[in-house]
């Protein structure tokens, strides 16, 4: 992550371990001896060192994951309210409803009623009738290795800079693949929280890497083309055909960038092609 000043290379190491773990388990309780084991830390040391790197607590994290996942599946999702609130973790829908109205300042309900109140401003950009196609595919389960940033509402500079970084680690190579994983919903994450993970196919040698499986599923698939600079002119594009044409139940799992054409394989930036992959309800 980004302003590690404070911790070593080797903390840093840890506590991406522990992001892991966390992600793929907010829903469920964690007891402080499992974070110990995994962080190979004292619970006391663990979140100093997490609040360092995040600012804000172990809990607080766990707590905002459960509640942003909660509220991407209101918005993307037809689940009952209830089977939401238990599914992300909470013990009862009157706890999930409280929790969400003092994050959020909106009731579960109405978050769900007014969805489109989110989106508004941000896909008004575009006459009423542009629309984009998209092509259901399904992907087989792909192990990857990545550095995670941290990037104020997926600054373009911040990814370019993080990609840059893994340039100077693994070099420009034309046989590997690339990715980006959005890790959060902007619209929806505080922005000094969104998280970007730039992902590569093969192993690099280097142990500031990260390594796990995604895909295995199927994905709505999306066109960008040209500059990664005007990509977000294309999201707005995906959410206005959601929300008026398409009648697809996305997933609360991250959107994933697949870069097929770059800055490696042209010499063209108009000729980049991205694949943009929003996971589907299973």
């Amino acid at each position: 992550m980004q302003d590690i000043s404070v911790c070593n290379k080797m903390e840093l190491q840890k506590i991406q371990h522990i992001v892991k773990y966390i992600e793929e388990n907010y829903h469920r309780t964690i007891p402080i001896e499992v974070l110990e084991d995994i962080g190979c830390y004292s619970y006391r040391n663990l979140h100093r060192v997490f609040q360092n790197i995040f600012k804000e607590s172990l809990g607080a994290f766990q707590k905002r994951l459960k509640l942003e996942n909660g509220y991407k599946k209101l918005i993307y999702t037809n689940d009952t309210i209830t089977d939401i609130a238990y599914i992300v973790g909470f013990e009862s829908l009157q706890a999930f409803t409280k929790s969400f109205k003092k994050q959020f300042n909106i009731s579960p309900s109405d978050a769900r009623l007014h969805k489109l109140n989110i989106f508004n401003e941000y896909v008004n950009q575009y006459p009423e009738n542009a629309s984009i196609s998209y092509e259901i595919i399904y992907l087989n389960p792909l192990k990857i290795f990545y550095q995670s940033i941290k990037t104020s509402n997926y600054d373009n500079n911040d990814i370019e800079n993080q990609w840059d970084k893994i340039d100077g680690l693994y070099g420009k190579q034309k046989d590997v693949e690339y990715y980006g994983i959005i890790v959060d919903q902007p619209l929806i994450t505080t922005e000094k929280h969104c998280r970007y993970e730039a992902c590569i196919n093969q192993e690099p040698h280097n142990r500031a890497f990260m390594s796990k499986e995604i895909f295995g599923r199927k994905y709505a698939k999306y066109i960008h083309k040209g500059q990664y600079e005007s990509i977000e002119d294309t999201y707005r594009l995906i959410y206005k055909d959601w929300f008026f044409r398409s009648k697809l139940e996305f997933d609360n799992s991250p959107v994933v960038e697949h870069y097929v054409v770059h800055n490696y394989n042209t010499e063209h930036e108009e000729d980049f092609l991205t694949e943009i992959l929003f996971p589907l309800k299973k």
